[in-house]
């Protein structure tokens, strides 16, 4: 059954701030892999998607992956103090 999960407000980030939240407990060997992922910036930002080159995002453009992409692991906004959400569809 899927789960999802994200932010419960807005956000604001800090240099690299991981927005993949850490594993939760009593999760042997795993980790949150989103097969859904959508983020929204309200700034222009660079982010970085499971430790791969840097992206630049133009303010208000977000980002998404859907199923049949590639899943997320790590999703880092790499600018601070960039206004954000984000929600995360996993098994």
């Amino acid at each position: 059954m899927a789960k999802i999960t994200g932010s419960g407000s807005l956000l604001t980030s800090v240099a690299n701030t991981e927005v993949v939240p850490a594993t939760p407990a009593g999760w042997i060997n795993a980790y949150y892999s989103f097969y859904k992922f959508v983020f929204t910036n309200d700034i222009a930002c660079t982010i970085k998607i499971n430790g791969g080159d840097p992206i630049y995002l133009a303010a208000g453009q977000g980002f998404t992956v859907d199923k049949g992409d590639l899943a997320v692991t790590s999703f880092v906004i790499v600018t601070a103090t960039v206004k954000y959400t984000w929600v995360g569809y996993y098994y």
